[in-house]
């Protein structure tokens, strides 16, 4: 489960990079464009990793009842 977070964290990085010195690379609407996916893209996972650690079926089972 570690290393998922150090991945996403990664995917978040490198869209940063991207959107910070893409333009060096390629055109700078690419270079957003592309960052902005991949950061958007890392920040959902995360989400959805804290919320199934925070949220845990003990949880589910005690709300459906």
């Amino acid at each position: 489960m570690k290393i998922k977070r150090v991945v996403i964290f990664g995917i978040i990085v490198l869209g940063a990079l991207i959107m910070g010195f893409g333009d060096n690379f390629m055109q700078d609407e690419y270079a957003q464009s592309i960052g902005i996916v991949l950061m958007m893209f890392g920040l959902y996972k995360t989400t959805q990793v804290w919320s199934n650690e925070n949220y845990g079926p003990e949880e589910k089972d005690k709300e459906e009842e």
